[in-house]
Order: C-alpha cells, then structure tokens, then sequence
C-alpha cells in the first residue's frame, strides 16, 4: 500500500509519493520535501512508514505541526487528514492500484536505442529515416515550440504531431520528478479523445528503464511473447507494438513520452522510434526554454518587489544569494541597524489650500528625493506614513557603521530640503523632523498570505518614532543614546536631557544633531 501528500504551490497542484520508510519536510534542500517557506524550519517534521499508514513525528519545529488543526507531536495518520506545516497544506491520500503504473515488466523491448547525441536534432542526419513531410512537420513545430510560454501549450502542439504521423491507440506525455523518481501524467489521448480519464497502464519497469538509462525502447510482437501470458495491459488493450522514450536535453532528463498500438497490420519500426527520438528532444529543449522563461520572470517580480525597499546595490547583493533565488519570502532576523523616521511638518495646513491631484504631485516628488537620498547611503525604505517616511540602516544585510549613515542621510535631507526652499516663496517653504535611533529588531516579511510587507519591528522602531514625533522640533535631527555613543566621534551634538516618550515607562536620554565634526 502506497500513499502520497497532495499539495498546492502558487496555485499550482502538486503531489509528493511517500515511498521511503522516513521521509523528512523541511526549509532545506537536504530534506525529502523541501518547503520554501520562512515560517518552516529546517528540519521540521518527518514521516515514518507503518503497517498500513504513516505516523508523523514533529522535530521541534519552531511553529509547530498541525493535523486536521490540532497541533500535533506525534500521530499515526489516516487517509485523507490535512497536515498544516508553516503555510503549506498537506493532503495524506492513498495511491490506489489504478493511479499507478503496471509493476509487470509486460512489455518486451525489441530494441534499445542509447540518447547520444546522433539524436540531437539534426536535419542532415539518416534523411532516408525521414520522410520529406515529416521534416517540414518537424521544422515548423520547432518554431511553435520556441514561441510557446507554457508547458501545457508545448505538450499540445506535440501530441497533435505525433498522433498525426505516428497514429499511436495511446499516447501518454509524463513529467519526470528526479528527486521523487517518479512520473506524472501531463497530457493524454486515447480512442476516448483527449484528456481521457484512462490510466496509463504501462510498464513501470520500461518506463524507469528509459528514463535512468537515457535510451529510447521499441517494444513489439508482444502478443506472441509468452512472457505477456496474462499482463493485464495487454490483455486489457491488446497492445502489440509500444514505444517509450524520454524528454530530454544534454543537460536533463524531463519527461517521457509513450505510445502504443493494437493494429495487427501495424508495429512501430525503428524510423518511427528515431522520429519520436528527435520530437522528444524538441520538446525538451521548450522545456528547458519554458523553465528559464519562468526563472526570469519570478526573478523580475522578485526584484520589483525588493526595488521599493532596497537600493540597487543591496537588491543586486539580495539576488545573487542562493536563498534570494529559491524564495521570495524575506525570512524573520534578529539584527542590529538604525531606523530613521522623517515627517513634514504642518503638513495638514498645508493640504487645506491643494486639491487631491496637487497633494499627490507634490508627496511623489518630494518622497522620491527623501528615497534617494535613502538608497544612496544604503538604506532601506521600511514605508510611506503619509506625509512620514520611515527607512531602515543595517538591513537586510549587516552594516557596521549604520548608525553613522543614518545621520549622515538625515543630514543630507536637510541640505536638499535648504535647495528646494531656496526655489519657494518663504510662506511656501517645507520644514521637516527627524528621529534616529539605533539598536536591536527584527526584519523579515510581516502580514498575511495574500498580503506580505517587509519591514522591522521592536522597541527601537518605537523610540525612533517617538523621537520623531514628541522631542524633535521643525527642521531638527534628533537621536537617542545608543545612536549618540556609536556616533558621538564624527558629529557634534547638543544634549537635550531625558525625555518621558509616550508609551513608555522609562525615560530616553535624546540629543540633536548639529552636524559633523570639523565642520562649521
């Protein structure tokens, strides 16, 4: 008795066989499930085979491991019970005989044909073994397949090639898992139609032979062969030829593609195994090419999401991290960084005289000159409070001297706010505040899963704000203690004594800015 866990991944279903007797899920590549999700840990549970079931064992996972809801150590499981591990639902289902491959070796194999690279496409190789046709055919799905965007619309354009020169009863197009060692059924057509509900009923046996021994296989004759003496896929379709041969490139195995027939006057010969050799290999080849399209586009809407926190640099350094490439959640640490907030001020009485359409210029312009500034000393733009901006110094990556570049940002906010006041009539002139303060928080993707934000969280955002908000006045730059004592060599400073901040119970020594040293 077999059984799987049925899952769903940015909207796409998924199944994981659970053949080994332990079987472990968890955030690494190392495990036997890999989940990319923050909120999974490392090693998190395991699955270990019973007498006819599974018993999942949690492994002191940080988050737990919940089945049908309950937080569960241990639990032997029964079919059809919801595992929940961080984000991910896991259906523990049955495999029943019918969804699986026949166990019999009950297909002879004729002829063996290693994939070397006589079977890369090639127009000028063995032209008797393909007909005028079948070439122009050929030419023309190669172009199809460049042009196509989805597995789904490859594996389409295909199959009608091959029913249309090859006339299988049965055609069957798997995907390959090669860390599962497993097939899955992609695309199907029997005498019923298209995407007929019939079980490929096959040789497990040929269909793993053709795969880990990359070769092509043509099975004939099978009827005569006493070895089929009751082999019910034979029995049951009256299988006489059959021919399975892998999707593949030079670099990866990616499929398999299968087709029999029952005709009597009909066999596959050894032409039709080298067409369906060269068609396999045009469909890798999309394959590969539909992969790295989606590669490119997960990574372009890794990077446009990580653009509105990060300068370029740090997005740069965030996507060459193997971590970066595999997930697009940003995970919970613990760091030591500078948050900075910055708020004009009387902004309200401002408003009053601008219509919507003015505020908004005037927010976008001035909040992009504020980013820039941010970005430029490496900063991270946590977000826009309406008329606040609020930017973060030492993450996502470390930074030794983040104290000292959030001072050195709200500085230079300062000299831009002078140039654009310069340019204003004096009734119209900007003023803004600004609090600085630096120490210990977490950073990571906060929210829920249809809406996930970056930012940091803990005490010294809250004192930051505060110093914002309640001690600094109209074009200052106030900052804490802790900001003071890493800093208090590079900027002259003005103590302003403790002050009680509102939601807190001990008071915070604040001092003000006045620039750097040396300088007048």
């Amino acid at each position: 008795m077999e059984f799987k866990l049925e899952y769903t991944v940015n909207e796409e279903s998924k199944s994981h066989m659970l053949g080994k007797e332990v079987a472990t899920v968890g955030k690494l590549s190392t495990n036997d499930l890999q989940l990319n999700d923050s909120s999974v840990s490392r090693y998190h549970c395991k699955f270990v085979k019973t007498k006819g079931s599974y018993k999942i064992i949690d492994l002191g996972s940080t988050n737990g491991t919940f089945v049908d809801g309950k937080k569960t150590r241990e639990k032997l499981l029964e079919e059809g019970e919801n595992i929940t591990i961080g984000r991910t639902t896991l259906k523990f289902l049955r495999v029943t005989k019918a969804q699986n491959f026949a166990e019999e070796d009950d297909q002879k194999i004729s002829m063996v044909i290693p994939l070397s690279d006589r079977y890369m496409v090639d127009k000028d190789k063995n032209p008797e073994l393909i007909r005028l046709d079948m070439l122009a055919a050929l030419t023309t799905l190669g172009k199809e397949l460049i042009a196509s965007t989805t597995l789904e619309d490859s594996l389409e354009k295909v199959g009608e090639l091959i029913l249309e020169f090859l006339k299988p009863k049965r055609l069957f197009i798997f995907s390959y898992d090669e860390k599962q060692e497993d097939l899955d059924l992609k695309y199907s057509h029997t005498l019923k139609g298209k995407k007929s509900k019939e079980k490929p009923n096959m040789s497990k046996t040929i269909a793993m032979k053709a795969i880990n021994e990359k070769v092509a296989l043509l099975s004939s004759n099978t009827q005569d062969d006493s070895r089929f003496d009751g082999a019910q896929s034979i029995i049951m379709y009256g299988i006489r030829s059959a021919i399975s041969v892998p999707i593949w490139t030079k670099n990866s195995i990616y499929g398999l593609i299968y087709i029999d027939t029952t005709e009597f006057d009909k066999t596959f010969q050894a032409q039709d195994l080298e067409v369906l050799s060269i068609i396999a290999n045009f469909t890798g080849l999309s394959i590969e090419g539909i992969n790295s399209l989606n590669r490119l586009n997960q990574e372009k809407k890794i990077r446009s999401r990580l653009e509105r926190y990060h300068s370029p640099s740090v997005v740069s350094r965030i996507m060459e991290s193997q971590e970066s490439t595999t997930m697009e959640l940003m995970t919970y640490r613990e760091t030591d960084a500078s948050v900075l907030f910055m708020d004009i001020v009387g902004f309200t009485t401002r408003v009053e005289k601008m219509n919507p359409v003015e505020i908004g210029i005037f927010l976008n312009r001035f909040f992009t000159e504020m980013t820039d500034i941010i970005f430029q000393y490496n900063g991270t733009l946590d977000k826009y409070i309406g008329d606040c901006i609020m930017a973060v110094f030492g993450v996502p990556f470390s930074i030794a001297n983040h104290a000292e570049l959030s001072i050195i940002t709200a500085l230079e906010m300062m000299t831009k706010l002078e140039e654009r006041n310069r340019q204003l009539e004096p009734s119209d002139e900007i003023q803004i505040r600004i609090g600085v303060n630096s120490g210990k928080l977490v950073s990571g993707d906060f929210g829920s899963p249809k809406r996930l934000d970056y930012t940091v969280l803990g005490n010294t955002v809250n004192i930051a704000s505060r110093l914002e908000s309640s001690v600094a006045c109209s074009n200052e730059i106030v900052v804490s203690e802790d900001t003071f004592i890493r800093t208090r060599d590079l900027f002259e400073f003005e103590d302003l004594g403790s002050k009680k901040l509102q939601g807190l119970s001990v008071p915070v020594k604040a001092y003000k800015v006045l620039g750097k040293k040396g300088i007048k």
